[in-house]
Protein backbone atom coordinates (compact mmCIF):
# COMPACT_ATOMS: atom_id res chain seq x y z
CA UNK A 1 0.00 0.00 0.00
CA UNK A 2 2.54 2.56 0.87
CA UNK A 3 4.32 2.33 -2.49
CA UNK A 4 0.82 2.32 -4.48
CA UNK A 5 -0.12 5.32 -2.44
CA UNK A 6 3.83 6.90 -3.67
CA UNK A 7 3.16 6.17 -6.93
CA UNK A 8 -0.27 7.65 -7.27
CA UNK A 9 0.87 10.83 -5.22
CA UNK A 10 4.01 11.32 -7.03
CA UNK A 11 2.18 10.94 -10.54
CA UNK A 12 -0.58 13.48 -9.72
CA UNK A 13 1.89 15.91 -8.98
CA UNK A 14 3.48 15.60 -12.55
CA UNK A 15 0.44 16.10 -14.36
CA UNK A 16 -0.30 19.44 -12.27
CA UNK A 17 3.53 20.35 -12.58
CA UNK A 18 3.71 19.45 -16.58
CA UNK A 19 5.65 22.49 -18.00
CA UNK A 20 7.16 23.16 -14.75
CA UNK A 21 9.51 26.10 -14.56
CA UNK A 22 13.08 24.60 -13.87
CA UNK A 23 14.14 28.03 -12.41
CA UNK A 24 14.31 28.56 -8.92
CA UNK A 25 13.91 31.56 -7.16
CA UNK A 26 17.20 34.11 -7.20
CA UNK A 27 16.13 35.69 -3.61
CA UNK A 28 18.83 34.79 -0.96
CA UNK A 29 18.36 36.97 1.62
CA UNK A 30 17.56 35.91 5.15
CA UNK A 31 15.18 38.70 5.60
CA UNK A 32 11.48 38.48 5.38
CA UNK A 33 10.01 39.18 1.90
CA UNK A 34 5.95 39.57 0.99
CA UNK A 35 6.37 37.12 -2.25
CA UNK A 36 8.81 36.05 -5.13
CA UNK A 37 6.41 36.00 -7.56
CA UNK A 38 3.07 37.89 -6.72
CA UNK A 39 3.34 41.34 -6.32
CA UNK A 40 3.25 43.15 -2.73
CA UNK A 41 -0.54 44.34 -4.36
CA UNK A 42 -1.49 41.02 -4.53
CA UNK A 43 -0.52 40.17 -1.14
CA UNK A 44 -3.14 40.86 2.06
CA UNK A 45 -2.11 42.17 5.71
CA UNK A 46 -1.26 40.27 8.45
CA UNK A 47 -4.63 41.85 9.94
CA UNK A 48 -7.00 40.43 6.99
CA UNK A 49 -5.56 36.62 7.69
CA UNK A 50 -5.48 36.09 10.84
CA UNK A 51 -8.43 35.01 11.64
CA UNK A 52 -9.20 31.96 9.36
CA UNK A 53 -7.77 29.13 7.34
CA UNK A 54 -4.93 29.38 4.83
CA UNK A 55 -5.36 26.90 2.32
CA UNK A 56 -1.73 25.54 0.40
CA UNK A 57 -1.55 24.90 -3.19
CA UNK A 58 -0.06 24.21 -6.44
CA UNK A 59 -1.49 26.84 -9.22
CA UNK A 60 -0.71 26.84 -12.73
CA UNK A 61 1.03 25.81 -15.63
CA UNK A 62 4.40 26.56 -13.57
CA UNK A 63 2.86 24.91 -10.33
CA UNK A 64 3.43 27.84 -8.26
CA UNK A 65 3.36 27.15 -4.77
CA UNK A 66 0.20 29.62 -3.32
CA UNK A 67 -0.97 30.44 -0.18
CA UNK A 68 -4.88 31.40 -0.23
CA UNK A 69 -7.91 32.53 2.12
CA UNK A 70 -11.04 30.61 1.31
CA UNK A 71 -12.28 33.75 -0.23
CA UNK A 72 -9.97 33.62 -3.19
CA UNK A 73 -7.57 36.38 -1.89
CA UNK A 74 -3.77 35.03 -2.69
CA UNK A 75 -1.58 36.16 0.12
CA UNK A 76 1.33 34.87 -1.18
CA UNK A 77 2.80 33.13 -4.61
CA UNK A 78 6.83 31.75 -4.45
CA UNK A 79 7.75 29.15 -7.12
CA UNK A 80 9.11 25.98 -5.76
CA UNK A 81 8.26 22.43 -4.33
CA UNK A 82 7.02 21.03 -1.34
CA UNK A 83 8.98 19.05 0.95
CA UNK A 84 7.97 15.41 0.68
CA UNK A 85 4.65 14.88 3.15
CA UNK A 86 5.13 17.81 5.42
CA UNK A 87 2.63 18.76 7.85
CA UNK A 88 2.46 22.43 8.07
CA UNK A 89 0.98 24.08 11.23
CA UNK A 90 2.69 27.87 11.19
CA UNK A 91 4.02 27.53 7.92
CA UNK A 92 4.53 25.92 4.79
CA UNK A 93 8.12 24.67 3.60
CA UNK A 94 9.53 25.53 0.15
CA UNK A 95 12.51 23.98 -2.03
CA UNK A 96 13.75 25.76 -4.78
CA UNK A 97 13.12 23.81 -7.76
CA UNK A 98 16.95 22.86 -8.01
CA UNK A 99 17.40 22.20 -4.71
CA UNK A 100 19.40 24.86 -3.46
CA UNK A 101 17.82 26.67 -0.92
CA UNK A 102 14.42 26.89 1.36
CA UNK A 103 12.11 29.15 2.74
CA UNK A 104 9.23 29.19 4.58
CA UNK A 105 5.45 30.90 4.03
CA UNK A 106 3.68 31.89 6.93
CA UNK A 107 -0.13 32.68 7.19
CA UNK A 108 0.31 36.07 6.54
CA UNK A 109 2.47 35.79 3.88
CA UNK A 110 5.51 36.68 4.46
CA UNK A 111 8.48 34.55 3.11
CA UNK A 112 11.69 33.55 4.69
CA UNK A 113 14.97 31.86 3.67
CA UNK A 114 15.88 28.12 5.70
CA UNK A 115 18.99 28.29 7.21
CA UNK A 116 21.43 26.55 4.94
CA UNK A 117 22.07 24.04 7.25
CA UNK A 118 18.30 23.41 8.24
CA UNK A 119 17.68 23.11 4.67
CA UNK A 120 20.46 20.31 4.01
CA UNK A 121 18.25 18.43 6.83
CA UNK A 122 14.84 19.14 5.23
CA UNK A 123 15.44 18.69 1.33
CA UNK A 124 13.22 16.51 -0.12
CA UNK A 125 13.44 12.89 0.39
CA UNK A 126 14.23 13.78 4.25
CA UNK A 127 10.47 11.95 5.28
CA UNK A 128 7.50 14.42 6.74
CA UNK A 129 8.57 16.94 8.45
CA UNK A 130 6.24 18.77 11.04
CA UNK A 131 6.24 22.29 10.65
CA UNK A 132 5.85 23.94 13.70
CA UNK A 133 6.77 27.61 12.73
CA UNK A 134 8.93 29.80 10.28
CA UNK A 135 11.48 29.05 13.08
CA UNK A 136 10.74 25.29 13.83
CA UNK A 137 10.04 21.99 12.33
CA UNK A 138 10.29 18.59 13.91
CA UNK A 139 12.48 15.74 12.00
CA UNK A 140 10.90 12.51 12.90
CA UNK A 141 13.95 10.16 11.74
CA UNK A 142 17.28 11.22 11.04
CA UNK A 143 19.58 8.82 10.65
CA UNK A 144 22.48 8.74 12.87
CA UNK A 145 26.00 7.14 12.17
CA UNK A 146 24.66 3.50 13.75
CA UNK A 147 21.38 3.47 11.60
CA UNK A 148 19.06 4.33 14.54
CA UNK A 149 16.10 6.87 13.63
CA UNK A 150 16.83 10.24 15.82
CA UNK A 151 13.69 12.88 16.28
CA UNK A 152 14.94 16.08 16.32
CA UNK A 153 13.91 19.73 16.14
CA UNK A 154 15.34 21.76 13.44
CA UNK A 155 15.78 25.71 13.82
CA UNK A 156 15.59 26.80 10.74
CA UNK A 157 16.48 30.26 11.25
CA UNK A 158 20.11 29.39 12.74
CA UNK A 159 20.57 25.73 11.37
CA UNK A 160 20.86 24.20 15.02
CA UNK A 161 19.60 20.89 15.71
CA UNK A 162 18.40 19.54 19.30
CA UNK A 163 17.86 15.32 19.59
CA UNK A 164 14.12 14.46 21.15
CA UNK A 165 14.11 11.29 20.80
CA UNK A 166 15.80 7.86 19.46
CA UNK A 167 15.27 4.57 18.46
CA UNK A 168 17.47 1.70 17.41
CA UNK A 169 17.00 0.26 13.83
CA UNK A 170 15.32 -3.29 13.62
CA UNK A 171 14.54 -5.40 11.03
CA UNK A 172 11.01 -4.87 11.62
CA UNK A 173 11.45 -1.50 9.57
CA UNK A 174 11.49 -3.50 6.46
CA UNK A 175 7.92 -4.77 7.30
CA UNK A 176 6.08 -1.93 8.83
CA UNK A 177 8.13 1.37 8.01
CA UNK A 178 11.09 3.79 9.35
CA UNK A 179 11.44 3.31 13.51
CA UNK A 180 9.96 7.12 13.95
CA UNK A 181 7.39 9.35 12.49
CA UNK A 182 6.90 12.47 13.31
CA UNK A 183 2.38 12.75 13.78
CA UNK A 184 1.64 15.95 15.01
CA UNK A 185 1.15 18.48 18.01
CA UNK A 186 -1.10 19.87 20.45
CA UNK A 187 -2.62 22.93 20.59
CA UNK A 188 -0.04 25.33 22.36
CA UNK A 189 2.99 23.30 20.46
CA UNK A 190 4.21 22.50 24.14
CA UNK A 191 3.86 18.14 22.88
CA UNK A 192 5.11 16.11 19.96
CA UNK A 193 3.68 12.82 19.42
CA UNK A 194 5.66 10.07 17.36
CA UNK A 195 4.62 7.05 15.91
CA UNK A 196 6.90 4.20 17.05
CA UNK A 197 8.12 1.09 16.00
CA UNK A 198 10.79 -0.92 17.98
CA UNK A 199 11.51 -4.61 18.66
CA UNK A 200 13.22 -6.63 16.96
CA UNK A 201 11.94 -9.87 16.87
CA UNK A 202 8.54 -9.06 18.21
CA UNK A 203 7.60 -5.30 17.20
CA UNK A 204 5.66 -3.67 19.10
CA UNK A 205 3.72 0.16 18.44
CA UNK A 206 3.40 2.81 20.14
CA UNK A 207 2.77 6.36 20.18
CA UNK A 208 5.09 8.66 22.07
CA UNK A 209 4.67 12.00 23.36
CA UNK A 210 8.06 14.34 24.00
CA UNK A 211 7.68 17.72 26.01
CA UNK A 212 9.44 20.30 23.99
CA UNK A 213 10.18 22.11 26.95
CA UNK A 214 11.64 19.31 29.23
CA UNK A 215 12.47 16.86 27.18
CA UNK A 216 10.20 14.10 28.88
CA UNK A 217 8.42 11.46 27.02
CA UNK A 218 6.13 9.41 27.75
CA UNK A 219 4.80 5.84 25.43
CA UNK A 220 1.11 4.96 24.98
CA UNK A 221 1.03 1.39 23.66
CA UNK A 222 -1.06 0.72 20.71
CA UNK A 223 -2.98 -2.30 18.82
CA UNK A 224 -0.53 -4.82 17.16
CA UNK A 225 -3.23 -4.72 14.19
CA UNK A 226 -2.43 -0.51 13.21
CA UNK A 227 1.29 -1.86 12.64
CA UNK A 228 0.66 -2.26 8.74
CA UNK A 229 -0.93 1.47 8.54
CA UNK A 230 1.67 3.84 8.29
CA UNK A 231 -0.74 6.87 8.01
CA UNK A 232 -1.94 6.88 11.33
CA UNK A 233 -3.19 10.01 12.95
CA UNK A 234 -3.67 11.62 16.55
CA UNK A 235 -5.92 14.00 17.69
CA UNK A 236 -4.76 17.48 18.96
CA UNK A 237 -5.43 17.04 22.29
CA UNK A 238 -3.84 13.77 22.20
CA UNK A 239 -6.24 11.72 23.10
CA UNK A 240 -7.34 9.12 20.53
CA UNK A 241 -4.98 7.78 17.90
CA UNK A 242 -6.88 6.37 14.71
CA UNK A 243 -6.04 3.90 11.68
CA UNK A 244 -7.19 1.16 9.66
CA UNK A 245 -7.65 -1.94 10.90
CA UNK A 246 -7.65 -5.48 8.91
CA UNK A 247 -11.15 -6.54 8.75
CA UNK A 248 -11.42 -9.46 6.59
CA UNK A 249 -13.09 -10.23 3.43
CA UNK A 250 -15.97 -8.45 1.88
CA UNK A 251 -18.68 -10.54 -0.76
CA UNK A 252 -16.44 -10.75 -2.97
CA UNK A 253 -13.74 -11.98 -1.77
CA UNK A 254 -11.82 -8.60 -1.41
CA UNK A 255 -9.84 -7.91 1.80
CA UNK A 256 -10.82 -5.31 3.46
CA UNK A 257 -9.63 -2.52 6.35
CA UNK A 258 -12.02 -0.50 8.91
CA UNK A 259 -10.94 2.83 10.68
CA UNK A 260 -10.51 2.27 14.39
CA UNK A 261 -10.48 4.55 17.04
CA UNK A 262 -8.28 4.08 20.21
CA UNK A 263 -7.96 5.74 23.28
CA UNK A 264 -4.38 6.85 24.78
CA UNK A 265 -5.81 7.14 27.78
CA UNK A 266 -7.78 3.37 28.45
CA UNK A 267 -6.23 1.50 25.27
CA UNK A 268 -9.70 0.93 24.29
CA UNK A 269 -9.86 0.17 20.31
CA UNK A 270 -13.17 0.73 18.62
CA UNK A 271 -14.07 0.33 15.44
CA UNK A 272 -16.37 3.18 13.73
CA UNK A 273 -16.49 2.37 10.49
CA UNK A 274 -20.22 1.90 10.65
CA UNK A 275 -21.87 2.70 7.18
CA UNK A 276 -18.69 4.07 5.39
CA UNK A 277 -17.37 2.45 2.66
CA UNK A 278 -13.59 1.08 2.60
CA UNK A 279 -11.40 3.15 1.19
CA UNK A 280 -7.06 2.67 0.42
CA UNK A 281 -5.13 5.64 1.84
CA UNK A 282 -3.43 6.86 -1.81
CA UNK A 283 -2.18 10.17 -0.31
CA UNK A 284 -0.51 11.22 3.30
CA UNK A 285 -2.84 12.47 4.85
CA UNK A 286 -5.41 9.79 4.47
CA UNK A 287 -6.77 9.86 8.43
CA UNK A 288 -7.50 13.35 9.94
CA UNK A 289 -9.11 14.30 13.15
CA UNK A 290 -10.62 17.37 13.13
CA UNK A 291 -9.15 20.43 15.35
CA UNK A 292 -11.18 19.73 18.34
CA UNK A 293 -10.42 16.06 18.09
CA UNK A 294 -13.84 15.51 18.02
CA UNK A 295 -14.32 13.74 14.32
CA UNK A 296 -12.06 11.96 12.43
CA UNK A 297 -12.04 11.80 8.56
CA UNK A 298 -10.59 9.51 6.63
CA UNK A 299 -10.03 8.99 2.42
CA UNK A 300 -9.18 7.42 -0.61
CA UNK A 301 -9.75 4.82 -3.46
CA UNK A 302 -13.01 2.98 -2.77
CA UNK A 303 -12.65 -0.44 -2.43
CA UNK A 304 -8.11 -0.12 -2.22
CA UNK A 305 -8.62 1.45 -5.89
CA UNK A 306 -7.39 4.24 -7.55
CA UNK A 307 -9.92 5.72 -9.65
CA UNK A 308 -13.36 6.33 -7.57
CA UNK A 309 -12.33 8.65 -4.60
CA UNK A 310 -14.70 8.50 -1.60
CA UNK A 311 -14.48 11.08 1.88
CA UNK A 312 -15.81 9.64 5.44
CA UNK A 313 -16.75 10.83 8.70
CA UNK A 314 -17.37 9.65 11.92
CA UNK A 315 -17.56 11.30 15.52
CA UNK A 316 -14.31 9.62 17.82
CA UNK A 317 -17.26 7.65 19.77
CA UNK A 318 -20.02 6.93 17.14
CA UNK A 319 -19.95 5.21 13.61
CA UNK A 320 -18.83 6.16 10.28
CA UNK A 321 -21.17 6.70 7.44
CA UNK A 322 -19.41 8.55 3.88
CA UNK A 323 -20.42 11.54 2.80
CA UNK A 324 -18.30 12.91 -0.32
CA UNK A 325 -18.54 13.36 -3.15
CA UNK A 326 -21.52 12.01 -4.71
CA UNK A 327 -21.96 9.93 -7.98
CA UNK A 328 -20.37 11.39 -10.71
CA UNK A 329 -19.18 9.03 -13.53
CA UNK A 330 -18.22 11.99 -15.53
CA UNK A 331 -15.38 13.11 -12.37
CA UNK A 332 -14.44 9.80 -10.72
CA UNK A 333 -10.80 10.49 -9.71
CA UNK A 334 -10.45 14.59 -8.98
CA UNK A 335 -10.66 14.32 -5.19
CA UNK A 336 -6.51 14.90 -4.76
CA UNK A 337 -6.51 16.11 -0.94
CA UNK A 338 -8.70 16.75 1.89
CA UNK A 339 -7.94 18.89 5.14
CA UNK A 340 -9.84 20.63 7.49
CA UNK A 341 -11.09 23.95 7.51
CA UNK A 342 -12.70 24.31 10.96
CA UNK A 343 -14.50 21.31 12.95
CA UNK A 344 -17.21 21.48 10.53
CA UNK A 345 -16.06 22.00 7.67
CA UNK A 346 -13.47 19.79 4.85
CA UNK A 347 -12.05 21.18 2.25
CA UNK A 348 -10.91 19.15 -0.86
CA UNK A 349 -10.46 19.19 -4.67
CA UNK A 350 -13.52 17.57 -6.65
CA UNK A 351 -13.40 20.05 -10.12
CA UNK A 352 -12.37 22.80 -7.98
CA UNK A 353 -11.69 23.41 -4.54
CA UNK A 354 -14.81 22.73 -2.72
CA UNK A 355 -15.66 23.26 0.75
CA UNK A 356 -17.92 19.96 2.32
CA UNK A 357 -20.30 20.39 5.14
CA UNK A 358 -19.44 17.04 7.56
CA UNK A 359 -23.08 16.75 8.81
CA UNK A 360 -24.96 16.93 5.33
CA UNK A 361 -22.14 16.35 2.62
CA UNK A 362 -23.25 19.25 0.96
CA UNK A 363 -20.66 21.70 -1.14
CA UNK A 364 -19.53 24.76 -1.69
CA UNK A 365 -17.22 25.69 -4.67
CA UNK A 366 -14.30 28.15 -3.37
CA UNK A 367 -13.19 31.06 -5.48
CA UNK A 368 -9.19 30.90 -6.32
CA UNK A 369 -7.04 29.00 -8.55
CA UNK A 370 -5.36 26.27 -6.80
CA UNK A 371 -4.92 23.14 -8.60
CA UNK A 372 -3.44 20.94 -6.45
CA UNK A 373 -4.24 20.53 -2.52
CA UNK A 374 -1.45 20.76 0.28
CA UNK A 375 -2.77 21.66 3.20
CA UNK A 376 -3.72 23.66 5.36
CA UNK A 377 -2.84 26.29 7.80
CA UNK A 378 -5.37 27.08 10.44
CA UNK A 379 -5.68 30.22 12.78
Amino acid sequence: MGKFRWVFALFSLLLVAAGCSTQASNQASDTPITSSVASPSSVASPSSVAAGPIVVGLSGVQADLVLARTDGTVIARISGVPVDDEHPIGAYLVAAHDGSKEWTVDRSGVIRQVAPAAARLLAPGSGSPLVLSDSTAIIGCHRDAGGACVAEAVDLVTGTVRPLLTVPNTASEMQYGISLKVMDVNADQTTVWFREVSGASVPTLAVVAVDLKTGDSSAHSLPSALLDDQDLAISRDGKWVAGQESAGVDSTNLAIRHLHVVSTDTGLDSDVQGSAVYVGGLRTPSVLFSPDSSRVAWWGGLNNGSITMRVNISPVAGTGKTIYPPENPNNPNSVNGVYWLDSSTLVTMFGGLTAVDIETGSAVRLPGAIDYLLGVLLP
